[in-house]
């Protein structure tokens, strides 16, 4: 259920934690160093009330003052959430204030959790296949050291996605991501068709940004319909929710 690049420090394998009907796996080690996180498994709407459950849900669960879901676009921009800013659309969400969560909506995309538990500082990326190629996992990780945190301390965890068992690309993919530098090692030929590694692709920045200790669920929401919503099956109405918060 996991990769790990690097040293190995605390509890590094995914737990799963229960809530009433839904559940959602979270790093014990990187909880205990005060980044609350979790990559839930029961998908929600996205009709309207717009994920309020979910957001009663976290407040009750963690203590938190807010929660923070924003219209995702398929971009780049990495908003930082300091002295009460508030970002309502956008793909990245860097936390410095406490007991707030930024949460991350997917269906088959990948969420990334970056984080410096020891200054704290964490980030939360929705990174498809459009936003890995324009890199925004490593994006928010240098915005990061930026703002102070150390590459050598910085802990990335993937959540589920498409996995290259089932992630069919097109030319148009396979281009994008040659162009902007990315290795032949992300795409995977299956018979007389090109898959793509989503998670890989996303190793690939973070390593190249200095983010050695990386740990993945390993799930593809395609594989476990029980668990995941996917788009690529049909899910259209319906999404998983990731999260990121600090409480130190």
């Amino acid at each position: 259920m996991q990769h790990t690049d690097g040293r190995g420090a605390g509890e590094t394998s995914f737990a799963v934690r229960v809530f009433k009907d839904r559940s959602c796996y979270y790093l014990p080690g990187l909880e205990k160093q005060g980044v609350v996180h979790g990559f839930f498994t029961k998908p929600s709407q996205t009709e309207p009330p717009f994920f309020e459950a979910e957001k009663r849900l976290l407040r009750d669960a963690f203590s938190l003052k807010d929660v923070i879901i924003m219209d995702q676009e398929h971009k780049d921009e990495v908003h930082v959430v300091v002295d009460g800013e508030r970002p309502s659309v956008g793909d990245g969400i860097l936390l410095v204030e406490r007991n707030v969560a930024a949460v991350i909506k997917t269906a088959d995309c990948l969420a990334v959790i970056v984080a410096d538990p020891e200054y704290p500082m964490a980030a939360i990326v929705h990174a498809g296949w459009r936003g890995t190629v324009k890199k925004i996992a490593a994006k928010a990780a240098e915005k990061m050291v930026s703002m102070g945190a150390r590459r050598k301390r910085m802990v990335a965890l993937m959540g589920p996605s498409v996995r290259p068992c089932c992630y069919e690309v097109g030319d148009e993919v396979t281009e994008a991501f040659r162009r902007e530098g990315f290795t032949d090692e992300i795409f995977r030929t299956v018979g007389d068709a090109v898959h793509l590694d989503l998670a890989r692709a996303n190793r690939e920045l973070l390593l190249a940004s200095g983010v050695h200790l990386i740990y993945d669920t390993g799930l593809c929401t395609l594989c476990n319909p029980d668990l995941f919503a996917s788009y690529r099956r049909g899910d259209r109405s319906v999404r998983q929710i990731s999260f990121v918060s600090l409480h130190r």
